[in-house]
C-alpha cells in the first residue's frame, strides 16, 4: 500500500504541461510514457524472484520439473534456443498442470 501511495503522490507532482504541449502525437505519447514509466519504476522497483525457492514447498513438484526450471534458457539470443525454449515451456506447463491434478486427486482419495 505504501508503494501505491508513493506512486500516486509522484504522479500528482508531475508537471504534464510540457508533455501535452507538443505538436506531434507520437512525441507526446513517448514523452508521457517515459515520464509515467520513470515514476512507476521508482515506486515499484523490480525484484528478483527465485522460482526454485517458491516451489520447493509443493510436494507435487518432481525433481524433473525442478531441474527443468533451473536449466531453462530464456535469456539467450540464439534463435534456435529461443524456439526450443518456447516448445519446451509449453510441454513443461502441461506437465505441471498434470502433476497438480494428480496431486489433488491423491489428496481427495486419501481424505
Amino acid at each position: 500500500m505504501k508503494e501505491i501511495n508513493d506512486f500516486l503522490t509522484k504522479l500528482s507532482y508531475e508537471t504534464w504541461d510540457t508533455i501535452f504541449s507538443k505538436d506531434d502525437v507520437n512525441k507526446m505519447f513517448n514523452s508521457f510514457l517515459d515520464s509515467y514509466l520513470k515514476i512507476f519504476y521508482s515506486s515499484f522497483p523490480l525484484k528478483r524472484v527465485h522460482i526454485t525457492k517458491k516451489i520447493k514447498n509443493k510436494n507435487w513438484i518432481t525433481l524433473g520439473i525442478l531441474t527443468s526450471f533451473n536449466h531453462a534458457c530464456r535469456n539467450s539470443h540464439n534463435i534456435d534456443l529461443i524456439n526450443h525454449y518456447k516448445r519446451y515451456r509449453k510441454i513443461l506447463s502441461i506437465v505441471i498442470k498434470e502433476a497438480t491434478k494428480l496431486n489433488i486427486q491423491i489428496k481427495l482419495k486419501n481424505a
